[in-house]
């Protein structure tokens, strides 16, 4: 089939699910294209990705993990690589070492208020303002289960899937995604089913951090999605893109203007070594340090392929420590107060009645 076939079973298909596709509003563009079911509205609200280039095989390594809201049923995720990709899930300690790098927690002062109520209850000591502890609010967030499906880059097996697992593509997504397979590019799938909860769902939703490898001649990133919607007018709000890749060298974006990267430095070896075990042992063979780079750029339109090229090494970057005034709050009932002076002073006329009066001192002049 020549790729204007492929083009046009591809807008059939998506011109057959239009009508359930368009029950839901259209999610920020993200790193992957989202497909409910139908009826349902998924939005993506935090990307993570890793770009992992390593010259000497010549290969790629994608660590992604998305942040999403608003479902309790099971989605879809089709997430394009260059040339047909292995896709494995990997432990959620890569996601925290990455963000401990890029993203430094923030210094700590503690300070003790101590408050008096009068209220027969005893002490209780709490962080004030807990609830927005970025941390706390972290592992709170479930993370859901995932089936990793590679389609390959014809349109029947991604059809079947969508029919099979019962999800939706709007005609601007399927229309990106034809576009970018009559370029060579495959498509990997993956079948998101949030945990089961007794209780009603949570509000966000973690999806699994996946490891994406495939060959590749330097780093590259489709990362311009279009909007669940029939045509991408451009108009939708598109967050910042925030990528970081690690290789043997600095690298810059393959851009007209210039972006300067927020974090920049060396990854030991060790790090490195340890970063790929944990990423599914995949055999990153670097010859020296590595150097991570991260950027942000704004999202890209039309296509939207992010491609980075070799540039001179960079003094070490790193994004300012952030600061944070943490107050422990120590509330003491005035009943214990008043307890406890009246016991010390019970103890001590009991001592005193025991032991008889004191020994008297007389002065003479």
């Amino acid at each position: 089939m020549t790729a204007r076939g492929l083009r046009g079973l591809a807008r059939a298909v998506a011109l057959a699910l239009a009508p359930w596709a368009l029950c839901a509003s259209p999610p920020p563009a993200s790193a992957a294209v989202v497909a409910p079911s139908p009826g349902r509205t998924v939005t993506l609200v935090e990307e993570d990705t890793l770009l992992v280039f390593d010259p000497l095989t010549s290969s790629q390594t994608v660590i992604m993990q998305l942040e999403v809201e608003g479902t309790a049923s099971p989605f879809g995720l089709l997430i394009p690589t260059p040339k047909p990709a292995e896709v494995v899930r990997v432990s959620e300690r890569v996601r925290r070492a990455l963000r401990g790098m890029l993203h430094p927690r923030a210094q700590v002062q503690r300070i003790l208020d101590v408050e008096y109520y009068s209220w027969a209850a005893s002490c209780a000591v709490r962080d004030v303002g807990e609830d927005d502890d970025p941390d706390a609010a972290e592992s709170r967030v479930p993370t859901a289960a995932a089936e990793l499906t590679p389609l390959g880059n014809a349109p029947e097996p991604l059809h079947d899937w969508l029919l099979k697992e019962g999800f939706t593509l709007a005609p601007a997504q399927a229309a990106w995604l034809s576009e970018l397979r009559a370029r060579g590019w495959s498509v990997v799938g993956v079948t998101v089913r949030p945990p089961v909860t007794e209780g009603p769902p949570p509000s966000r939703l973690r999806g699994p951090v996946l490891a994406i490898t495939h060959e590749a001649e330097e780093p590259i990133y489709a990362a311009a999605m279009p909007p669940f919607a029939v045509t991408d007018d451009g108009e939708g709000e598109r967050p910042p893109l925030e990528l970081a890749v690690l290789s043997e060298w600095a690298v810059s974006v393959d851009a007209a203007e210039s972006h300067e990267p927020f974090f920049a430095d060396a990854v030991s070896g060790r790090d490195v070594l340890r970063l790929a075990s944990e990423a599914g042992g995949n055999p990153w063979n670097f010859r020296r340090d590595g150097t991570l780079t991260a950027f942000e750029i704004e999202r890209p339109r039309g296509l939207g392929i992010v491609r980075f090229v070799r540039t001179e090494p960079r003094p070490t970057i790193h994004p300012p420590v952030r600061h944070e005034l943490k107050t422990h709050r120590l509330r003491v009932p005035v009943e214990f107060l008043v307890l406890a002076l009246s016991l010390l002073v019970w103890t001590w006329m009991r001592y005193a009645r025991r032991n008889g009066p004191g020994p008297r001192v007389t002065f003479r002049g």
